[in-house]
């Protein structure tokens, strides 16, 4: 692969999760030569280990945040629109017993304050159910003590494949997105930045000159600032949230607890055929490439979800999957991490902005608010209506092309109906350029694992076309089935398989990368027989 790095560039972006890849799309759309490098993956950091959501922030409401909440529901509309594909609407059940810190009343006022600020933006009025209503609807749900339960619409999504999009889309409009490339050194001067960053693919170094450099590499933000002043404060508070997967405690609904003691909001989210539960809020000032699920916060999470639901016997061994990822929240104070603003702050020194805060639902109006700023520093117009169109749209209503699309790939590509939904859902309109290669190979029709719906063909898409170099860059990222039960011994040898044809790979190399791919998983495999 030919390093088509330039010598000089408008901007340089330090960071391949959403912020910095809503902002490369952004900016190469109105003319900035922008070059983008991840020392990871792209999304393999906090925009890969979210929640799933876009969400105006129920929970903030208490906090009087309403401009944020505002914010983020009216973002919420948008992105449903921008990614139908990787998006849905999803109902969420807030069940109220006596005794909660937050009574029924107020969370009665709550999702009436929801509706409101959503306008003519909401998915669905809310509605509040009696006692005996919400068990009919969940008989699941602990009884004691219900005093009703309210459901209120948010919305559900792909986030790691989000920021994909966003990084193709950037790439479509003349940017170049580097994977694997780190950042090392960055001299300054009067007009920029040099700016020397190391290829892990090439094993070399090299160098640029940028009229302007955004560190948008979130949790990485101090590192990344100390590079460039040595003497510079830190500038982001990294929290934890975990995230455990489970066998499916819901499939229709998601459920929002709160949790006694600390009185944490908790998700229990129906996610491809499991349930995801989450999230911790934990200060965390280690290095965040070692950050990882704790054996206290996955007790906590069990025990605030079997609280409510008695009957479903949740234990650590059913555990399928769990994943952390830090916040990069602003720094300053010395408030609970739960009670520190999740707005995005965008601080500018010279020609240096730095991105901090944020939530995945804001990223798009984060990236425009950036982007004004680089702009004033390039000295360029400002764009104030500025659309960004992400590769996986459909040309046609959502439902129609699902509905149309599908039917026609089964019928002239021979894949199963679930695996047809399974790639529209994944990619999109690009789906059928994965489907493309099984003409040209039908071998690559087989599913990685008899209980899934991936195809090989997915694998040789995510290298061919998606910039993955890793096998957990497919596993985790691109396709998700590592978060499945099916997740090791033979999807994880196919594709690794696949992989090595395609990357040329020695047996060596191949053995390494399902060595590695192995050890970013909890629990760690391998499984029983049946997996």
């Amino acid at each position: 692969m030919p390093n088509l790095i330039p010598s000089k560039v408008d901007l340089v972006i330090i960071g391949g999760g959403i912020n910095g890849a809503g902002l490369a799309a952004q900016a190469a759309q109105v003319g900035i030569s922008v070059v983008l490098f991840e020392k990871d993956d792209f999304a393999s950091g906090t925009s890969s280990k979210s929640t799933k959501l876009f969400h105006g922030g129920i929970r903030y409401l208490e906090q009087a945040r309403f401009s944020l909440v505002f914010e983020g529901l009216h973002e919420r509309n948008r992105l449903l629109k921008m990614v139908p594909h990787l998006s849905r609407p999803i109902p969420f059940l807030l069940p109220s017993y006596q005794g909660d810190q937050r009574p029924a009343w107020m969370l009665k006022i709550g999702l009436w304050l929801y509706d409101l600020l959503a306008g003519s933006h909401n998915i669905a009025p809310h509605q509040w159910f009696s006692p005996q209503e919400t068990l009919v609807k969940v008989p699941s749900l602990k009884s004691e003590r219900l005093k009703g339960c309210g459901l209120y619409y948010d919305a559900q999504v792909n986030d790691a494949r989000l920021v994909l999009e966003n990084i193709l889309s950037a790439e479509q409009s003349g940017a170049k997105c580097f994977n694997y490339h780190q950042v090392t050194d960055i001299d300054q001067e009067a007009s920029g930045y040099h700016v020397t960053y190391w290829d892990d693919l090439e094993k070399k170094t090299g160098t640029l000159f940028a009229s302007c450099l955004v560190n948008a590499s979130g949790p990485w933000a101090n590192e990344t600032a100390q590079i460039i002043n040595s003497d510079t404060e830190k500038l982001v508070r990294p929290t934890r949230g975990t995230h455990i997967v489970v066998p499916q405690v819901l499939s229709d609904h998601a459920v929002l607890i709160t949790a006694q003691g600390d009185n944490r909001v908790i998700f229990v989210i129906p996610w491809r055929g499991y349930s995801l539960i989450g999230t911790t809020d934990i200060d965390d000032s280690t290095d965040p490439d070692s950050t990882h699920p704790t054996e206290e916060e996955m007790d906590y999470l069990i025990e605030q979800t079997s609280r409510v639901f008695p009957g479903i016997s949740l234990k650590k061994e059913k555990i399928i999957a769990a994943f952390a990822g830090l916040r990069p929240l602003a720094a300053g104070g010395e408030k609970h991490p739960s009670s520190v603003s999740r707005e995005d702050q965008i601080i500018r020194k010279g020609r240096l902005l730095t991105v901090v805060g944020g939530k995945l639902t804001t990223y798009h109006l984060m990236a425009k608010h950036a982007l004004q700023k680089v702009l004033l520093i390039l000295d360029r117009k400002n764009i104030r209506n500025l659309s960004v169109s992400l590769p996986g749209l459909p040309d046609k209503p959502w439902n129609d092309f699902l509905k149309s699309s599908t039917a026609q790939w089964v019928t002239e590509y021979g894949v199963t109906e679930i695996q047809a939904h399974h790639l529209a859902h994944l990619y999109g309109q690009r789906a059928e350029q994965v489907l493309a290669l099984t003409r040209e190979n039908p071998e690559l029709k087989q599913p990685l694992h008899p209980d899934r719906p991936e195809l090989a063909a997915q694998v040789v898409f995510a290298v061919q076309k998606e910039k993955a170099l890793h096998l957990d860059d497919v596993l985790l990222r691109r396709l998700e089935i590592g978060y499945s039960a099916q997740r090791w011994s033979e999807a994880s040898e196919k594709a690794s398989r696949l992989m090595s044809k395609e990357l040329k790979w020695d047996e060596s190399t191949r053995l390494k990368e399902l060595e590695n791919y192995r050890t970013q998983l909890f629990p760690q495999p391998p499984f029983s027989s049946q997996n």
